[in-house]
């Protein structure tokens, strides 16, 4: 009683000295659940070994018991409950199934999570072998972790890492891990970092990862990487990276990019703590130098010791076993935001230059790897919306620069437009490159990154040419990575998720964001003049109702295309034979041209050229010139050698030669 009046005493106290620790009194708490399953029944039948349990692990989690009761029930099974000076203790056992169904709640602000292990040592007691040599089943424990109540919100308008959607509730909260083992949490100067393995029950089992670990002969134990947990990387309780999805996420996000140059040397990384877009920047054997600037040491230093695969350049030829070590690697743990500044922002005189002289050298891709645009903290609006910043990151780009960056959650057809809500960054972002000066802006979208929804990236280009290496076909594509990816030690692709097909698919954006472009207030001009699809209300002028023959407006008028029968204003035309045409890509018809050139035995090519430009319709659409030439007599219509239409357009200052 002494001891209880004493502890009474010392809360008292606490409760006393000014509300020093003022979370302790807010209308909150933490509620741990946790079911094992495959526990010894002879001890989730015994009153006194489950009491003891029970007081034991109060004192090890430096809680207070004040009062318990535990009652055997018949036939077999008990239940307890625990008073706490913090709330309460209790669970109830099921002898013959193996199961104990346990919940501790407190008011208290010390962590619960740390109780965890505690929990499982002393409740997951394994039942002894029947028989000598049986494999007994390890006791396998669930559980889930809650914040229940109201809590004060902190200075950046989130709550606490444990209650975020991300890992409170989708982790933490969600008991339907086969496994779910913290493997450290971390907190830096900047952010707090938590890493947990996970084995979700309606993809894997822990048994098949048990068994994954065996030599006992089994596919399990024969491929092992296909069984291993799923790591999981949490910033402030926001999911950024995870095994499963390593390479389908930085692989989409640097490699579309870097392949769109034609040849980059320099290249810059803004965030990347963890490694990885590193790792893929490596991997281009044209790259001289990779500059990475980090804001967080702790960061980088925790993913290299919990995160290897991230940071694994060790089969890369010529690189090192920590990609941090690639001589080609310069990492800077600095604010990247006040670094572009210092080197590229407005004002920075030749006289003022007081940093290395290579700093000052432009790159030629930037990747942003840092906070999704979506995140509402103070450092997210500084990157995706102040000018200066954003300014220095265009002139610190050659003039053929490219910067790359990731755009959080894809948009599906039912959100509003981004200007408003949470996508607002999103739409100021590319509104600012346009405005900078960068004259092609791509998005496009990845679904195997593992963040549940597909996820948006951006690829904006200081040349418009660029185009052209965006628009490559399969096998282009599949060349230029043969030609540019280091070889491995292992023999392996030293890509997992990036080829031409995949590549194919970025090239043309998801319907929605053309439906969310085209919701934005006033509706932009494109949304308005382009048809949206074909209509089958609307009439067909068939290719039989025209002729081809002698023009009558002049003696070097040519042939010409002449209605047969009275077409209807707005009709299609030729609808049935539209798709018949041939398609000269840029990278074509440079091959085409630069063999005339140099090519005696070419000059059958000749006729080839003069066809494109007598009958072909020019564009620069990807980015140099091509041509498409109808197959039929359709190639008459709609353009004219000397710039014009002999057809109505939906927008009156096109023609061949301003459509580009």
């Amino acid at each position: 009683e002494d001891d209880d009046d004493d502890e009474d005493d010392d809360y008292d106290d606490d409760d006393d000295d000014d509300d020093d620790d003022e979370e302790e009194h807010l209308p909150a708490g933490q509620h741990l659940l946790v079911d094992i399953k495959d526990v010894d029944g002879t001890f989730l039948n015994s009153e006194e070994l489950l009491a003891q349990a029970m007081v034991d692990v109060v004192a090890d989690s430096r809680l207070t018991l004040l009062s318990y009761h535990c009652h055997t029930l018949v036939p077999t099974g008990v239940s307890c409950v625990g008073v706490l000076l913090e709330s309460h203790i209790s669970f109830h056992t099921w002898p013959t199934e193996g199961v104990i169904t346990l919940d501790l709640f407190t008011c208290g602000a010390a962590p619960l999570l740390p109780v965890l292990p505690v929990i499982e040592r002393l409740f997951a007691i394994p039942r002894p072998p029947l028989f000598e040599g049986e494999e007994v089943r390890k006791p396998g424990m669930l559980w889930s972790h809650k914040l229940r109540g109201f809590r004060a919100e902190m200075e950046h308008g989130d709550t606490d890492a444990l209650s975020s959607s991300d890992l409170g509730e989708d982790v933490l909260g969600d008991n339907t891990y086969d496994l779910k083992e913290e493997v450290a949490s971390v907190q830096t100067p900047f952010q707090r970092i938590d890493i947990y393995n996970l084995i979700d029950s309606r993809k894997l089992t822990a048994a098949d990862y048990e068994r994954s670990l065996s030599n006992d002969g089994s596919y399990q134990s024969q491929h092992p990487e296909l069984f291993a947990p799923n790591k999981v990387v949490f910033l402030d309780g926001v999911k950024q990276s995870t095994l499963n999805g390593d390479a389908g996420y930085h692989e989409s996000l640097v490699h579309p990019g870097m392949f769109a140059h034609d040849h980059p040397k320099r290249v810059a990384i803004i965030g990347g703590g963890e490694g990885a877009t590193l790792r893929e920047v490596l991997k281009h054997d044209t790259v001289e130098k990779c500059t990475m600037v980090e804001i967080d040491e702790l960061m980088v230093m925790t993913s290299h010791k919990y995160l290897k695969e991230w940071s694994d350049c060790s089969d890369i030829v010529g690189s090192a076993e920590w990609c941090v070590d690639d001589p080609r690697a310069d990492v800077r743990y600095e604010d990247a935001v006040a670094w572009f500044i210092d080197r590229f922002g407005d004002g920075v005189a030749e006289a003022e230059k007081k940093f290395h002289e290579d700093d000052y050298v432009p790159f030629d891709v930037i990747i942003m790897d840092a906070l999704d645009p979506q995140v509402n903290i103070p450092f997210a609006e500084v990157l995706y919306k102040q000018p200066a910043f954003l300014q220095s990151i265009y002139d610190s780009l050659t003039e053929d620069g490219i910067i790359v960056m990731q755009l959080g959650d894809a948009p599906s057809i039912h959100d509003p437009s981004d200007q408003v809500g949470r996508n607002e960054n999103r739409a100021i972002i590319t509104e600012h490159l346009l405005r900078m000066g960068f004259e092609s802006v791509h998005v496009y979208e990845e679904k195997h990154s593992d963040f549940g929804d597909p996820w948006s990236y951006l690829v904006a280009m200081k040349d418009f040419t660029a185009r052209t290496n965006w628009y490559l076909n399969v096998a282009e594509i599949e060349v230029a990575i043969k030609d540019r990816i280091k070889h491995t030690y292992s023999g392996k692709s030293a890509l997992r998720f990036f080829d031409g097909a995949t590549m194919m698919t970025y090239q043309t954006p998801h319907k929605a964001f053309e439906t969310i472009y085209c919701r934005n207030k006033p509706v932009p001009q494109g949304c308005d003049e382009i048809s949206k699809g074909f209509s089958k209300s609307r009439p067909n002028a068939p290719v039989s109702s025209f002729e081809v023959k002698a023009s009558q407006v002049g003696d070097q008028a040519g042939r010409g295309i002449f209605a047969k029968v009275d077409i209807p204003k707005g009709a299609y035309i030729g609808v049935e034979q539209s798709m018949n045409s041939i398609k000269v890509t840029p990278t074509t018809y440079d091959i085409i041209s630069s063999h005339v050139e140099e090519y005696i035995e070419a000059a059958g090519f000749d006729a080839v050229v003069e066809f494109l430009w007598g009958y072909g319709f020019e564009s620069n659409l990807y980015g140099e010139i091509s041509y498409v030439v109808d197959s039929t007599i359709l190639t008459f219509v709609n353009h004219g050698c000397n710039g014009t239409y002999n057809a109505a357009t939906v927008t009156s200052t096109v023609t061949e030669m301003t459509c580009g």
